[in-house]
C-alpha cells in the first residue's frame, strides 16, 4: 500500500493554505474490473464517512473519516457519475454506469430502488444512450423532479417525473446553445438558488442553469472555466472539478473564488489522462472527475487516471 504524504499548497488566487494528502487512500485490488478503477465519484455520508465510487468490481468503497476500509459493494464496471441525496432521514445514491447504461437508485447497502430508462426518442436511432449523471429535485424530502445527463451520447438532459416516467429533454439550444458533453448536473441548494437546475456543458466550457421546469435562467463560468465536471455545495460555496487539471471554487453570486492544485499542462502530458504514475505529482491535479465538501471545510478529490487517485485537502486558514 501507498504511504499517504501531506505537503502545504497554497490556492492560487486567495493564496488560502491547504493541506494536500496525497494519495488519501489506495483502492483495494477489486475481485474484477481492475484494468480501469478510474474514481469518478465522491461524497461524504452524514455520518463522516467517505463513499467513493470507481470502475472496478466491487465499484462503491466506503470508508471512515480516518481512511479506513469499512464496507464495499456494487457491480458497476462503468461506474461513473454519483449523486448523494436525502428523502426524509434516509440517505440515498444514484448511481450511473456508461458502459451498462444504467442509472439506479440506491440505498447505501447497495439495495436498487428504482432505475431511469432511456427515453424513446428517435435521437437513440443514431447515437447510444451513455448516462453520466443523475439530479433529484425534491420539496421537502419529496422528489418532484429527476434530470438524467446523456454527456457521452446524445448530450441531452432529460427530465422525468418523481416516479420515474420520462416528460421531456433539454438540448442546451433553450438557452445558451446546444450542450457539448452536459457531463454533471446538480440541483443548487445555495441561498437564493434554491431547485435550479445546473448543467456542467464540459465542451462549452460553461454551466447552463435552468428551473425546474426547463426554463433557462443563464449562463455563467465562461469567463473562467475550462472543464466543469460536476458540482457539490458547502454554504454558499459550491466546488468543482475541472478534468483538465484543477479543483474550482465560486460563491453564492457564482463568482470566481480559487484554483486549487492546477496543473496547466496536465492535458498535453503523453497520453493524458492514462499518464504514467510516475508524473503523477502531490499538489498537482492530473484529471480531477469529482470533489465533495467534507464537515470541516476540507475536499476530497477523485480523478480519471487509471488505477485512481484519490486526495484529500485540508484547510489551514
Amino acid at each position: 500500500m501507498t504511504k499517504t504524504t501531506k505537503q502545504k499548497i497554497k490556492a492560487d488566487i486567495s493564496g488560502r493554505n491547504w493541506e494536500w494528502q496525497d494519495r488519501w487512500v489506495e483502492p483495494p485490488i477489486p475481485v474484477r474490473g481492475g484494468a480501469n478503477q478510474r474514481t469518478h465519484g465522491v461524497t461524504v455520508l452524514r455520518d463522516g464517512r467517505i463513499l467513493i465510487f470507481h470502475q472496478a468490481i466491487p465499484a462503491v468503497l466506503i470508508y471512515s473519516p480516518d481512511g479506513k476500509l469499512l464496507k464495499k459493494w456494487g457491480d458497476y464496471p462503468g461506474a461513473h457519475g454519483l449523486t448523494h441525496i436525502f428523502r426524509g432521514n434516509q440517505e440515498l445514491l444514484w448511481l450511473t454506469d456508461e458502459i451498462l447504461g444504467l442509472a439506479e437508485l440506491t440505498d447505501l447497502s447497495g439495495r436498487v430502488l428504482a432505475r431511469l430508462e432511456k427515453p424513446n426518442l428517435p435521437i437513440y436511432q443514431e447515437k447510444p444512450f451513455v448516462p453520466t449523471w443523475v439530479a433529484e429535485d425534491s420539496v421537502k424530502g419529496k422528489p418532484v423532479r429527476l434530470w438524467l445527463a446523456d454527456g457521452y451520447g446524445s448530450h441531452f438532459v432529460h427530465a422525468y417525473d418523481c416516479d420515474g416516467r420520462y416528460e421531456f429533454s433539454l438540448t442546451g439550444e433553450e438557452g445558451a446553445g446546444r450542450f457539448s458533453c452536459p457531463h454533471g448536473i446538480a440541483i443548487d441548494p445555495r441561498p437564493g438558488h434554491q431547485g435550479a437546475l445546473l448543467v456542467a456543458d464540459r465542451g462549452n466550457r460553461r454551466v447552463q442553469e435552468f428551473d425546474r421546469n426547463g426554463k433557462y435562467l443563464g449562463t455563467w463560468g465562461a469567463d473562467f472555466l475550462h472543464s466543469p465536471d460536476g458540482f457539490n455545495f458547502r454554504g454558499e460555496h459550491c466546488v468543482m472539478a475541472e478534468l483538465y487539471g484543477r479543483i474550482t471554487i465560486v460563491d453564492g453570486k457564482n463568482q470566481l473564488v480559487d484554483f486549487l492544485g492546477e496543473q496547466k499542462n496536465a492535458r498535453h502530458l503523453a497520453q493524458w489522462p492514462l499518464v504514467d504514475r510516475s508524473l503523477l505529482f502531490p499538489g498537482l491535479f492530473n484529471s480531477p472527475h469529482h470533489a465533495a465538501w467534507g464537515p470541516q471545510g476540507e475536499i476530497y478529490v477523485v480523478e480519471w487516471i487509471r488505477y485512481g487517485r484519490i486526495t484529500k485537502l485540508v484547510p489551514l486558514d
